[in-house]
């Protein structure tokens, strides 16, 4: 019987990255919400041909494009998501 999967496991790692204490905080939470989804949807971890287009991405965490937009734009800027395609895929899981 596999493990229940525990909402905010990668908390400790990625808080103590030292990317993390410039970032906005919009930046911050999408950047936990995504590490908490690559568990359950790899492609956004992952090497892949096409990554997760920011609309899906806001759907997924439940969060304004617009605003997921700005946050992807900052954590290119500090290598933390890398553009894939039409989409993106977090570089520092």
């Amino acid at each position: 019987m596999a493990s229940r999967q525990r909402p905010g496991k990668h908390a400790r790692a990625v808080m103590s990255d030292c990317r993390w204490q410039p970032l906005s905080l919009a930046a911050r939470a999408v950047w936990l919400a995504l590490t908490d989804l690559g568990d359950v949807k790899p492609t956004i971890r992952a090497p892949v041909r096409q990554g997760t287009t920011i609309e899906e991405i806001a759907r997924c965490i439940a969060a304004d494009v617009d605003a997921v937009r700005i946050a992807a734009a900052e954590l290119v800027q500090c290598d933390v998501l890398e553009p894939v395609g039409s989409g993106f895929r977090l570089k520092a899981y």
